[in-house]
């Protein structure tokens, strides 16, 4: 018998600190209406135990003890009951919220990538109408120069500097078509890559495969070029990183979404999944993850050390069809 008064005392001051500290959080919870009654219900509690202790050394003869526990059990259920249905409406309104904020994230993720896009082609525009002009006039210029009085010397200088200005244009055209690729808007997607991926693997002599399955009309202008900046993004790591022997590109239509797979057989790289810091590989991954979460996409990777490079995406089409409607 005295270790149940000893129990049932530590029991009742137990129930008393935790009245106490629901009481004093009720403040922080800006008086919310679910704490509050689970507070009265601490109370409740805490009061129950003092009778049931209380039975130890008088038995009360104003009011039954029995009868007393039992409406305080009531009351308690009620309080517990009501305030559990309140806490249920504010984790479904932080899940609303949650929900809120990934959109607005995915939002504003999309538009500083379009803010990003139109940058691009504001600066190759500049730099195609402003230097293109001044490098031809220069090489009309060194084109006029009377080469028959010119000696030996001079004769190689003014050569050297028509095929530097000549370079110059090719690579300022280079330039400015990465930046803003006039073949995805005038020709679509699959010819600009192919062309980009001719220019590029021509010079390691790499072998590369394309196969779109796809009606290039249901893809909005969002996802065109964030298409063409993620493929040329990984033909880019896989031209200076992977040093392959082929190249497989696969674009599929399926069902509600679409499919890109992309792959090579080079050198591979140790991949932990979860894990999104590539930024000390310089490969510009996070700069892909970053334009597939502006799509609502997904995606997986399957790599390891000289076993090759395969990525996997999964765009949804209801984005698409929005955009195009």
């Amino acid at each position: 018998m005295t270790t149940l008064k000893f129990a049932l005392l530590l029991s009742m001051l137990f129930q008393i600190v935790a009245t106490i500290l629901a009481i004093s959080l009720i403040r922080r919870t800006r008086f919310n209406i679910s704490w509050i009654l689970i507070s009265c219900a601490f109370i409740l509690m805490a009061l129950r135990r003092l009778f049931e202790f209380s039975g130890f050394f008088w038995e009360s003869k104003l009011f039954p003890k029995d009868e007393i526990n039992g409406w305080i059990g009531v009351l308690i259920s009620v309080f517990v009951f009501v305030g559990v249905i309140f806490i249920k409406k504010i984790f479904n309104l932080q899940d609303e919220i949650e929900k809120l904020r990934e959109e607005n994230e995915k939002k504003i993720l999309s538009a500083v990538i379009n803010t990003e896009e139109k940058s691009r082609q504001r600066f190759a525009r500049e730099l195609h109408d402003g230097m293109g002009p001044v490098l031809s006039s220069i090489k009309m210029t060194l084109s006029a120069v009377n080469k028959e009085n010119l000696t030996p010397m001079n004769l190689k200088i003014i050569e050297t500097a028509h095929s530097a200005a000549s370079h110059s244009i090719v690579t300022l055209k280079e330039i400015a078509n990465n930046m803003s690729p006039h073949l995805l808007t005038n020709y679509g997607l699959k010819q600009a890559l192919n062309t980009l991926a001719t220019q590029l693997f021509s010079q390691k002599n790499i072998g590369y495969e394309f196969d779109f399955q796809i009606d290039e009309k249901r893809l909005s202008d969002e996802m065109n070029i964030n298409f063409y900046r993620i493929i040329s993004e990984l033909m880019n790591n896989s031209f200076i990183h992977a040093n392959p022997q082929k190249v497989y590109l696969e674009i599929k239509e399926k069902d509600t979404y679409i499919n890109v797979r992309y792959l090579d057989d080079g050198k591979g790289f140790e991949y932990e999944p979860g894990n999104e810091k590539y930024s000390d590989r310089g490969m510009g991954m996070n700069n892909i993850f970053s334009r597939v979460k502006s799509l609502n996409g997904h995606y997986s990777i399957v790599t390891a050390p000289e076993n090759g490079f395969l990525i996997e995406f999964f765009f949804p089409l209801n984005k698409t069809n929005n955009e195009k409607n």
